[in-house]
């Protein structure tokens, strides 16, 4: 872990209007109705959107049965999408497939409400969720985002946040026995202190 500290958010950022809180039972019938939105649901797996299975995905995060943490976005205190992390040596089926060091932090996010998707915001989520969980709280050498090759939405946003394109690897998830094939994006700490001050 590097010792380098992580400099504030720049002040004429939109990270300032952006927090984390950890997600609970009480915002499921939330994720639910996000996760039906058809501008989410391509890109974002979840099981079955019932309550029951709803429950079954993220309780076991929720109650700290799953090493991935979970949050809600909220933007001006608003709840605004979901976004999660997980250190991928918690992972080891996805870790062999993507051949990365066990020590990298990886998320998943997206943005629930119509009203803040194509706005922008999700290079800043990006920013201001590393700078106060993944390379703040957790002291992560190196965080990773996985996209879907198809999203060119995302990949647009995560390389604003900072992330380089490292290499396409097909994943293959034995909960829904799908196959896709993943961008591997990489963010230092390093990187993302120099961009600040660049």
């Amino acid at each position: 872990m590097s010792g380098s500290r992580i400099p504030p958010s720049p002040a004429e950022s939109r990270e300032y209007r952006i927090t984390f809180r950890p997600l609970t039972r009480d915002d499921l019938e939330l994720m639910r109705r996000w996760l039906g939105d058809p501008d989410v649901s391509p890109w974002y797996r979840a099981g079955e959107l019932t309550p029951e299975g709803m429950d079954a995905h993220y309780g076991p995060k929720i109650d700290g049965r799953e090493p991935t943490q979970g949050f809600i976005i909220l933007i001006d205190d608003r709840p605004a999408g979901y976004i999660q992390t997980y250190v991928l040596g918690d992972h080891p089926h996805y870790l062999e497939q993507l051949d990365l060091e066990p020590d990298v932090v990886s998320t998943d996010l997206f943005l629930g409400e119509p009203a803040v998707r194509n706005h922008g915001w999700g290079a800043p989520v990006l920013r201001a969720f590393h700078r106060q969980i993944v390379f703040g709280e957790m002291g992560a050498r190196v965080a990773s985002i996985m996209p879907s090759i198809r999203n060119d939405r995302a990949v647009a946003a995560y390389r604003r946040a900072g992330f380089t394109w490292h290499r396409v690897v097909r994943v293959h998830d034995p909960e829904t026995d799908e196959t896709d094939d993943e961008v591997i994006m990489l963010l230092s700490r390093t990187a993302f202190i120099e961009q600040d001050l660049g």
